[in-house]
């Protein structure tokens, strides 16, 4: 098998890993209400874009490993780009951040190449070093897709303080309302507190949070952003060995292969 055959193979590697990532955007748009309220739903959800992101970091890590020159690289993320917006939607917002994403992209190429060439023996550490600028980049498209999804949202039906949160607030004091309550019309008065807490609740939102309606997409994206971040920086080793194993991997079987080559080296010594 040629270079160019394989290059080709890894390129396609990126672009349906940047396909697959597309699709779970698209879902965190579509379920923009289920990233505000804690449930199963949005477990599986936050696991999805968990493997989506470790995808993407270990194909672009093969990619920045392997593909020479520069502008192979460069084809296969920008590729990645318009698969990502054909799984997900092409709108300006998500056009700007796939952008963003194939410059951050190239960069991270370039950088891991710069790193790889520098060391006297290989090593992944250049890819683990660089691959945290390419992760804000992909954390940004998934956040995006949620501020768009959100924003939409909101203006169509206006943002509500989901059940789930309400009754998480409710609940003690409920608890407590109850025992204090005579048994005699215990049920008419639960039912009673239940709905001036609603009403107290509704209350609040719209003297403290409606003015503010407005801002709360970008807010709640931020935290979207950061959550994810803080979680997926936990977990950047596990892409970085992986990309090591089948680096190991093509070796063995001949697809890649090491070059030794010898360096002059000047040092300054005392006579």
């Amino acid at each position: 098998m040629n270079r160019w055959a394989k290059n080709f193979i890894f390129i396609i590697l990126m672009t349906g890993a940047g396909y697959f990532f597309g699709t779970i955007c698209k879902q965190i748009g579509e379920f923009d209400q289920l990233l505000i309220a804690p449930s199963i739903e949005l477990l599986y959800l936050l696991l999805w874009i968990l493997l989506s992101l470790g995808l993407m970091l270990i194909c672009a890590g093969l990619v920045a490993a392997l593909l020479r020159p520069l502008w192979v690289s460069a084809i296969a993320f920008l590729l990645s780009g318009l698969a990502m917006l054909l799984g997900w939607q092409v709108t300006v917002v998500s056009g700007v951040l796939t952008f963003v994403f194939v410059l951050l992209g190239v960069g991270y190429a370039s950088n891991v190449m710069r790193g790889l060439e520098k060391q006297i023996d290989f090593t992944v550490r250049p890819i683990s070093q660089n691959q945290n600028i390419l992760l804000i980049g992909l954390i940004l498209v998934a956040c995006g897709s949620f501020y768009i999804g959100i924003r939409e949202s909101i203006a169509r039906e206006g943002f509500t303080i989901p059940d789930r949160y309400i009754e998480f607030l409710m609940e003690p004091m409920e608890k407590q309302f109850v025992l204090r309550a005579p048994e005699e019309g215990r049920q008419e008065m639960v039912i009673e507190f239940r709905e001036e807490f609603q009403s107290f609740m509704d209350g609040f939102f719209d003297q403290t949070l409606k003015p503010y309606e407005q801002y709360l997409p970008l807010i709640l994206s931020g935290g979207l952003f950061f959550s994810i971040y803080t979680v997926s920086g936990l977990l950047t080793w596990i892409p970085t060995l992986f990309v090591q194993a089948i680096l190991t991997l093509l070796t063995s079987i001949g697809i890649a292969k090491y070059d030794f080559e010898t360096r002059e080296v000047r040092r300054l010594t005392m006579e």
